[in-house]
């Protein structure tokens, strides 16, 4: 079965996709390994997944991918909630591309990864958490996230990456996979392992030359 390619141009078009977690749900809920393609632009308000998440997805997976430049798309807390929680992916792995998690708030203020999660990150942005322990929390046996060319602007208000439980985050100085060039290195990163493991280089990595590679 072929994958499908939404699109996603404002908040509730992409919450309706995406958020299937808690009480509150989507009406129009992604099927596993769907590609969804978010628009340029400013992701924020209501309908939030709960008082403290704005999407929460749970037990299914599919990609995340800015359909613009990196970091142009932006999913934003406005300093009250969590962005993204992913609370286990199923069969398969989350992938998000070059997204820009914005002004997060509680532990994992831009991303709660847990319940045995396998997570991608590609050529992301992390920056600025009002509170709580982490940028991004990952927790729990069977957790796995990976990180590709991903930039965190530390400013030191917590963790910017929080591994607990026996979860494993891999951190990598190289383009994604099927990408060419090299990333630029940045600042060290303020890391937590607590039972958990945490490997690969401890810096943020920019884009640089990056760039996705056509066959």
């Amino acid at each position: 079965v072929m994958a499908t390619v939404l699109y996603a141009n404002d908040h509730p078009v992409l919450w309706n996709l995406i958020s299937n977690g808690g009480s509150t749900v989507g009406n129009n809920i992604v099927d596993n390994g769907d590609s969804v393609l978010v628009g340029e632009g400013t992701f924020s308000g209501a309908p939030y997944a709960f008082s403290y998440r704005v999407y929460w997805t749970n037990g299914i997976f599919f990609s995340l991918v800015c359909s613009g430049t990196p970091h142009s798309c932006v999913l934003d807390g406005l300093n009250s909630r969590r962005t993204l929680e992913i609370s286990g992916t199923g069969s398969g792995t989350m992938t998000l591309s070059g997204v820009h998690f914005k002004d997060g708030d509680h532990n994992g203020g831009a991303l709660r990864i847990e319940s045995s999660a396998l997570v991608s990150l590609k050529c992301c942005k992390l920056s600025a958490n009002s509170y709580g322990i982490a940028r991004i929390y990952a927790g729990g046996s069977g957790t796995t996230l990976n990180l590709y060319t991903t930039s965190f602007v530390t400013d030191y208000r917590g963790y910017d990456i929080y591994g607990d439980s026996s979860a494993s985050v891999t951190i990598r100085s190289t383009c994604p996979p099927d990408w060419s060039g090299t990333p630029t290195a940045g600042s060290y990163l303020y890391l937590e392992e607590y039972y958990s493991d945490i490997s690969g280089t401890s810096k943020s990595f920019d884009i640089g030359t990056c760039s996705l590679s056509c066959p």
